[in-house]
């Protein structure tokens, strides 16, 4: 019989991997917090995928980047630099586990919000992770 780890979070994967790269005033989240907030948030959630063998995990990650409808244009910018980063973890060590590969399934684009005090971006992710 062969033993096979789990499949790490790959939400925490992606907190793990950019939060070191990114400015202390962007938050990094799973959940939306309460009442608006003056910082750009970034929110991760796995929107599906599934493992093709006993090893590698293929989750797609949604990324929804939030900030001021005063700011649009650096929420803008935040999404793409998002994307550049992810995009750039080949074999990226991170506390659990490995980022092997990450492509795009959606650019980054504008979404409707429902607060209107905010404006969305959304892109999405597929990776290739393992423990």
């Amino acid at each position: 019989m062969v033993t096979i780890k789990p499949f790490p979070d790959p939400e925490t994967m992606l907190m793990y991997a950019l939060i070191p790269l990114n400015p202390t005033t962007w938050r990094f989240v799973t959940i939306l917090p309460a009442g608006d907030s003056p910082d750009i948030v970034i929110r991760f959630r796995r929107s599906g995928g599934t493992n093709r063998d006993i090893y590698i995990d293929r989750p797609t990650v949604d990324v929804d980047v939030f900030g001021p409808k005063s700011q649009v244009g650096t929420v803008s910018a935040a999404a793409r630099t998002i994307q550049s980063q992810i995009l750039s973890f080949a074999s990226a060590v991170v506390s659990n586990g490995v980022i092997q590969h990450a492509s795009t399934v959606t650019g980054p684009r504008q979404l409707p919000e429902v607060n209107p005090n905010y404006v969305r971006y959304n892109a999405t992710y597929e990776l290739l992770i393992h423990a």
